[in-house]
């Protein structure tokens, strides 16, 4: 599950425990560079990796025991492509089988993606669709997806507003040390 997490919020923490059963283990990926993004993330990549940390620290042992958080796309100089960081996964994990957990607009949008017809051959989709958004064509989970975007939290907190619901509170403490997403 790749994303570029600024911040991770309880709507990313919501689709990992909607989708942990089917999987044996769940990377959490922060990207990089992100390519198709037109500005880059606000907080920097050891920030955007730290804040996954904590946020995931707070899920059930459980689920814990499933994920996994790597900064393997943060450490890659240059434009981050999802192509890239499997193949590099696969030459670590070669038995393993990778699912990639998008939601429908990523879904819609990955023909754009670089070398897509050569990820498609290398991953399987899982698309995390909220009711109401249009189908695709790969499987797909529908669940009640909470309507949180990490855009609106970095309004919130930009105006000093709270996003303890929108947040974890582990995640907004970081934010506040570290003077994130405050209006400068």
């Amino acid at each position: 599950m790749g994303g570029t997490f600024d911040p991770i919020h309880l709507g990313h923490l919501h689709i990992i425990e909607a989708v942990a059963d089917r999987f044996d283990q769940i990377l959490v990926i922060p990207t990089g560079k992100p390519w198709l993004r037109e500005s880059a993330p606000v907080a920097n990549g050891a920030d955007r990796v730290e804040m996954c940390a904590l946020a995931l620290d707070d899920l059930s042992d459980q689920l814990q025991s499933k994920v996994a958080l790597t900064d393997i796309e943060v450490r890659r100089e240059g434009p981050t492509y999802t192509f890239d960081t499997i193949a590099q996964l696969k030459a670590f994990f070669p038995d393993d089988h990778f699912t990639l957990i998008l939601g429908s607009d990523a879904a819609a949008s990955i023909q754009q993606w670089h070398k897509s017809k050569d990820l498609l051959k290398m991953v399987s989709i899982l698309v995390v669709r909220r009711p109401g958004d249009l189908t695709s064509e790969f499987a797909e989970i529908e669940i009640d997806a909470l309507d949180v975007s990490a855009t609106e939290v970095r309004q919130l907190l930009s105006t000093g507003a709270g996003a303890s619901h929108l947040v974890s509170q582990s995640v907004l403490t970081y934010v506040r040390e570290r003077g994130l997403y405050v209006s400068k």
